[in-house]
């Protein structure tokens, strides 16, 4: 008797994604076998003509295209000696048109039916655009105004870290038509290769107290109330209450002046 495994879990990926698992194959008699794996996709999507692909990873391989419209079965014919154990390796590639949660589950026919052996399920990606330095924020919006131009629904949010240099991050379905659409901006360079997990910009995506960015010893100038125009320097912090004391700069007499944390801005991280 052959046995068959696979270890590949259940995943999200995005559009046109290429997802590589392994079947292993065993024989466990002791004589010589070969017979032939039938596998297919059993599709869940809102537009059923849409594509999804899969098959072997090897040089040559032609892989079925499978739709809920076209339920193709890829057959795979195997031959092992008694005793012998293999890795076959596998591609399934997810559609480009495809919709957010449109899903695909592997199958392998056994006994007569098909049996699942995981599910992708689509989601969008975030990717990463090289910009023109100090113009991020500018291009962003740019960006935003080209996909409002152009009625580009798939572009989904935009992201420019005020303290990230260079880099605007995009929140998409189809990161093909970004770039494409992204060719009309100026100052958006090119897409850096791989993606984004959410989790890596979660320090972005947070509100933080402002008084976590500031220290003793900052250079600030103040931005509202009073004595805003003021340039000072920070004597303590109160992170309990997201407040500073300042140290007035031109005042003849040095007075300590508590503000919040938010009213001010740091000119430079010390005093010269």
């Amino acid at each position: 008797m052959v046995r068959w495994s696979c270890e590949q879990q259940n995943i999200e990926a995005g559009t046109s994604k290429k997802i590589s698992f392994n079947i292993n194959l065993e024989n466990d008699e002791s004589r010589d076998i070969q017979g032939e794996l039938e596998f297919t996709l059993k599709i869940k999507e809102s537009r059923e003509e849409i594509e999804w692909f899969l098959g072997l990873d090897q040089k040559k391989a032609k892989p079925i295209s499978v739709s809920p419209q076209n339920p193709e079965v890829l057959k795979v014919p195997y031959k092992l000696s008694k005793g012998e154990k293999t890795i076959i390796p596998f591609i399934l590639e997810t559609p480009k048109g495809g919709e957010m949660g449109d899903s695909s589950s592997v199958a392998i026919k056994q006994n007569g039916e098909f049996f699942d052996l995981f599910t992708v399920t689509i989601k969008q990606t975030i990717i990463v655009i090289k910009t023109t330095i100090g113009q991020e924020t500018k291009i962003a919006r740019d960006i935003g105004l080209r996909a409002r131009t152009e009625n580009a629904e798939y572009i989904y949010s935009i992201l420019a870290p005020p303290d990230l240099k260079g880099y605007v991050f995009i929140e998409t379905m189809y990161p093909d038509r970004t770039i494409a659409l992204l060719k009309t901006v100026r100052g958006a360079r090119n897409m850096i290769s791989g993606e984004v997990d959410i989790s890596e910009l979660e320090n972005y995506l947070i509100s933080k107290p402002a008084v976590e960015s500031l220290e003793i010893g900052n250079y600030v100038e103040v931005i509202e109330g009073p004595f805003k125009g003021e340039k000072a320097r920070i004597t303590h912090v109160d992170n309990g209450k997201d407040e500073i004391t300042l140290e007035l700069q031109n005042a003849i007499v040095p007075i300590p002046l508590t503000v919040k944390a938010d009213s001010v801005k740091v000119l430079d991280k010390e005093v010269k």
